[in-house]
């Protein structure tokens, strides 16, 4: 029957098919192997829109050769919880797709390395920082729509800095990103504070700071952000004003993970970055 292709649907069709490529069958050879008749109820399971019940998961894991005890669990999670509602359903009209399979990436995730050069991201932000973006992007139509927003990403934020697996946060900030006064002096000092506090304090977040003096760097084609998952393909999100670009093919993969080694060795030591976001805040009058 068809279901609706949630998050979790669609994150285990991913990880079915990346199994299936890794045995370089076609969906045709799959469902020969499964038991099934026609190659389009592969291709529904894998792109969210069938849906597995937890019975069917042992032949899937013998048919395809599924060992791994960490990826058989998550697969039995993912089918479980298949149809839940996600907490961020309760922001109707703020969250569509592509931010609601991102928030559920994120989720899953164990580590990220971010890159942007336009904005801090969403999970080291002040409240204030975080309504000057997104009042400043000019996305949302009305003051209420951005109340929403804000509020979904601050709960966003709490959910993952205090889950009980901390996730992983390393990220490279330009120096010229800690110098523009996204919403006044006094907002962007708050800011610098914060990332000091917690480059100091959370042992689940690194900061290094990419100062003027690197000149021209390796992150010089645009913001991504690196997922890495417990088990299955790590991630990597491109996001722009009106679309989310997520690759996974192990050679785009490591292209961006080089990316950020790279980026890492151009940057101060996370130890040598404190003191420079200190005194650019002290910079900014309260």
């Amino acid at each position: 029957m068809p279901v609706e292709p949630t998050p979790r649907r669609r994150r285990l069709g991913a990880e079915l098919r990346r199994v299936r490529e890794a045995l370089g069958w076609t969906q045709e050879e799959a469902a020969g192997h499964l038991g099934y008749q026609s190659l389009s109820t592969i291709s529904k399971i894998e792109n969210g829109l069938q849906g597995l019940r937890i019975q069917q998961l042992p032949h899937f894991f013998e048919v395809f050769g599924i060992t791994d005890t960490a990826l058989r669990e998550e697969l039995r999670d993912l089918v479980r919880r298949a149809g839940e509602a996600d907490w961020w359903q309760r922001y109707e009209g703020v969250v569509d797709d592509p931010l609601g399979d991102y928030l559920s990436q994120v989720e899953n995730a164990d580590a990220l390395f971010v890159f942007n050069p336009l904005a801090i991201h969403g999970l080291l932000q002040t409240a204030e920082y975080a309504r000057a973006v997104t009042e400043g992007s000019r996305v949302w139509k009305t003051p209420e729509d951005i109340d929403h927003f804000v509020a979904l990403r601050l709960e966003h934020q709490r959910t993952m800095l205090e889950r009980r697996s901390p996730l992983k946060i390393w990220t490279v900030l330009p120096e010229g990103l800690l110098r523009q006064e996204v919403g006044g002096r006094a907002c962007m000092r708050a800011q610098l504070e914060h990332l000091t506090h917690l480059a100091r304090t959370n042992p689940a977040v690194t900061i290094q700071v990419l100062p003027f003096s690197a000149g021209a760097h390796a992150g010089m084609d645009g913001p991504f952000m690196l997922m890495s998952f417990p088990t299955g393909r790590d991630l990597v999100c491109i996001e722009s004003l009106r679309a989310s670009l997520h690759l996974n093919e192990p050679e785009t993969v490591e292209l961006y993970r080089t990316t950020g080694d790279l980026l890492k060795s151009d940057a101060l030591s996370p130890k040598a970055s404190i003191p420079l976001l200190a005194a650019i805040a002290k910079e900014s009058p309260s």
